[in-house]
């Protein structure tokens, strides 16, 4: 695959190989012109271009099939000088002075239209660890139970946070009245009203919720860490036996998004501040377990 982005500029030859070099816009010619190139053409498997130039130009046999004339005919326009062969990184045929891996994976990528939950999972706010796990959310790739046990494996649906239902994405993110707890004191610190439960809602609410677009970052953080946070929990119970009460779940989840903003604060200090948003005081009271 980097074949197609290296190109060898000839200087004097000494350093590149005939067959197997990309100093052509062919490629490796070994593959452009067949196992039997060298034969056919008579210059060794391992030959390097400087031993194909004389003091009067280029020594090539005359050509033969028609790759071999589109060989000859690009290697005329090339005039041998005294400097070393210099590799370049070529990226639609433009040569770059340094390597950037973003134009690279855009050229090679698949390229698909854009999703509409774009904005909600990779926002200019988000936590990269947060983020992540509400992707792989977002297709529903996690293992949550209802999906272990779709794949054959012989565990016990019941939700570890409420035990009162099932588990799944959708009663994860917020149906279990565990995770309903902490996801509405998460949005009384933004909002005034009460925020849908429902992951589809969800999604198709994020993004009209508020109308500033500092208060709607912060609301897309407070819904990021709620999911990261749950499932943390949630693994917590599954794997170590440990139990956290929502009450921490929330607190731990309103320390990450403040020092996510109070670091978005420092080091942009002229874009608007998140900070104020999560200061504003909560009106929600947990239930005594």
């Amino acid at each position: 695959m980097a074949y197609s982005f290296l190109r060898i500029k000839i200087g004097n030859g000494d350093d590149t190989f005939f067959w197997w070099d990309p100093w052509t816009p062919f490629g490796s010619l070994i593959h452009y012109l067949g196992q039997d190139g060298p034969s056919r053409l008579g210059i060794p498997l391992f030959s390097t271009v400087s031993e194909l130039i004389s003091e009067d130009g280029w020594s090539l046999p005359a050509a033969r099939t028609e790759n071999q004339v589109e060989l000859l005919a690009f290697i005329s326009t090339i005039h041998p000088l005294s400097m070393s062969d210099q590799p370049k990184w070529l990226i639609d045929g433009s040569v770059q002075k340094t390597f950037s891996s973003k134009k690279t994976w855009t050229v090679i990528r698949e390229a698909r239209h854009m999703v509409s939950w774009f904005s909600q999972v990779w926002n200019k706010a988000r936590i990269p660890k947060h983020a992540f796990t509400v992707w792989l959310f977002v297709l529903n790739r996690n293992p949550t139970l209802d999906r272990l046990r779709r794949w054959g494996c012989d565990v016990e649906q019941m939700c570890f946070l409420c035990g009162m239902e099932n588990e799944s994405r959708n009663h994860l993110f917020f149906l279990c009245t565990y995770s309903k707890a902490v996801w509405v004191a998460t949005v009384d610190r933004l909002l005034s009203y009460t925020p849908p439960f429902d992951w589809d809602d969800i999604l198709q609410w994020l993004p009209t919720a508020n109308p500033d677009k500092v208060f709607s970052l912060a609301l897309l953080q407070g819904w990021q860490a709620c999911v990261y946070e749950i499932w943390l929990e949630r693994n917590r119970r599954y794997h170590n036996g440990i139990t956290l009460s929502p009450r921490r779940i929330f607190s731990k989840v309103l320390s990450v998004v403040r020092n996510k903003a109070q670091s978005l604060d420092l080091q942009f200090p002229y874009r608007a501040s998140l900070s104020p948003c999560w200061a504003r005081p909560s009106s929600f009271q947990f239930q005594p377990p």
